[in-house]
């Protein structure tokens, strides 16, 4: 065994070699994932221009006519606080009785709807069968 310090613990540069690799497998991300990128897309500029990409196509009729000119965000307001005072005591049992009310008429209609689970089966209608078809007898005649 040799003295000196050991392979892991030197701090040497990876061999040029190496270093390109890094470089170009960087480069080539760059441009995988510049291809992804929306209205800027300076790869695609590139290959379109040298023609290697496809141009950008216009949009068909049925779909630019359905497209607004030009998008229009809802802008960002701050809450008004009117509309976010807490409610006084009369709405509140106003509230309340409308909730309950509500609540009577779902259980009333729950209460039907069980009951009408538990009665019988309704009879069959009996509908009588037509009579034979004649082919001597004319109804256009009286």
């Amino acid at each position: 065994m040799t003295p000196g310090p050991s392979r892991h613990t030197r701090h040497e540069m990876p061999p040029r070699s190496v270093r390109i690799r890094h470089a170009a497998a960087a480069f080539a991300l760059a441009l995988i994932l510049g291809g992804c990128a929306g209205d800027l897309n300076p790869v695609r500029d590139v290959f379109v221009a040298t023609g290697l990409g496809e141009a950008e196509r216009e949009a068909p009729d049925f779909i630019a006519g359905t497209r607004p000119g030009e998008l229009a965000y809802a802008p960002i307001r701050r809450i008004d606080r009117a509309a976010n005072e807490p409610r006084t005591e009369e709405e509140l049992v106003e509230m309340e009785d409308d909730l309950r009310r509500l609540q009577q008429s779902q259980a009333a209609r729950a209460a039907q709807t069980r009951r009408m689970t538990l009665l019988p089966d309704p009879e069959p209608v009996i509908v009588e069968p037509l009579p034979d078809f004649d082919p001597e007898i004319d109804p256009a005649r009286p």
